[in-house]
């Protein structure tokens, strides 16, 4: 713990990050390391590489992971909570004045017309997203069966934690029969124990605003617990929720909440606030804020303490290896279930396609890809569902 950095100094940097951080996760990062490592010496690259590690171990966005390791080091819990706090502070208060402005005007047809230029951008990032992360987790042929299990899991409309549960416990056993060195009995307490933490989703007996408000709670508190892979993991995961299950959102506006996380800095399930905004206003926004980052950094700060005993720890890669194929399958139905709704043309199938090519092979970032479909959706005569 450094106790020479002070508390407004963390929160002071780590507010810079979260506003001009776009790119995602690695975006970000790159800027932090700019910030603590480079120019204020604060922490040093092993250091900033233990952070990353150990954000890659657990559930939730990586790029909050970091920022409360680094607080954490720097001035105990209190650096924690100031280094994530300020980091998500401007893209959440960005978030809920989007969602006041498009859910007041949304209906304009002019903004109607920007976002039908921006949702074939939406498949084109979606599908990037999806072979990024699967050219890094799926690298045999366990790992691809693991995938294709989740695929026909989500299309026979089973729940998501289920299909993320039932998959990391597949990569825990194809691991051990692979390699012939250990039984599963050992298991079944870490695969399950996901069920006793987010427990029943029903909320029984409260006046309709306090029944809303644990509802969303336990949705975003479920998302934050178990689905591991980063912020574009937990798109399948609210799809599923706030979309077919409880339908707060029209499948426009999930798709429209998904291009809005891209337009703002910081991490890519700041689209949170976005749909906690649509469901319950502020209240809701700071409710589906806090489900999301809160669980990975309570786990955190146990982590910190048992890391060099867990990190190398079978039983928990074993299981990161099932979860993580999962998270590939889906989002790639994710994908197929979103462009079927955003490209309704010759001209928006032309625009995802453009796109795709300059996020691949010109590595463009995706911000400057939502931009120009919204720029494209005011000139161009795209077809409005």
């Amino acid at each position: 713990m450094t106790k020479g950095v002070k508390l407004r100094e963390i929160a002071g940097v780590f507010a810079k990050v979260g506003t001009i951080g776009f790119g995602g996760g690695v975006g970000m990062l790159a800027i932090i390391r700019q910030e603590v490592v480079e120019k204020r010496k604060w922490i040093d690259d092993q250091e900033l590489s233990t952070a990353v590690a150990m954000g890659q171990m657990l559930p939730g966005p990586f790029v909050s992971n970091y920022a409360e390791y680094i607080g954490y080091r720097l001035r105990g819990i209190k650096g924690m909570i100031a280094a994530v706090s300020f980091l998500l502070l401007p893209s959440f208060l960005l978030m809920c004045l989007f969602g006041f402005i498009y859910f007041r005007y949304g209906r304009l047809p002019w903004v109607e017309k920007i976002f039908a230029g921006i949702q074939p951008m939406v498949v084109s990032i979606l599908v990037w997203a999806t072979w990024s992360i699967g050219r890094a987790n799926v690298k045999n042929w366990r790992n691809a069966i693991i995938g294709l299990i989740s695929v026909l899991m989500l299309i026979l409309k089973i729940d998501v934690l289920l299909v993320v549960l039932l998959c990391g416990f597949l990569g825990i056993v194809f691991n051990a029969l692979w390699q012939r060195k250990r039984g599963m009995t050992s298991t079944l307490g870490i695969v399950f124990l996901p069920l006793l933490i987010t427990g029943n989703n029903a909320v029984f007996g409260l006046p309709l605003i306090l029944q809303k408000a644990g509802d969303l709670s336990i949705v975003f508190l479920k998302m934050g617990t178990v689905i591991f892979g980063g912020g574009f993991a937990a798109i399948p995961f609210l799809q599923h929720e706030v979309v077919e299950m409880r339908h707060w959102l029209t499948t426009k506006e999930f798709i429209d909440a998904v291009a809005i996380g891209q337009m703002t800095p910081g991490p890519v399930a700041i689209m949170a606030t976005f749909i906690g905004y649509r469901v319950l206003g502020f209240l809701g926004a700071l409710l589906a804020t806090l489900g999301t980052f809160l669980p990975s950094s309570l786990m955190l700060l146990g982590l910190i303490h048992g890391y060099e005993r867990v990190k190398t720890n079978r039983l928990i890669q074993d299981f990161l290896s099932g979860v993580l194929p999962a998270v590939c399958g889906m989002l790639l139905v994710s994908t197929f279930f979103i462009a079927k709704n955003s490209i309704t043309g010759v001209l928006s199938a032309i625009m995802a396609i453009l796109a795709l090519v300059l996020l691949l092979r010109f590595r463009v970032e995706p911000v400057w890809i939502i931009l120009a479909g919204a720029i494209l959706g005011l000139i161009l005569p795209i077809r409005i569902q």
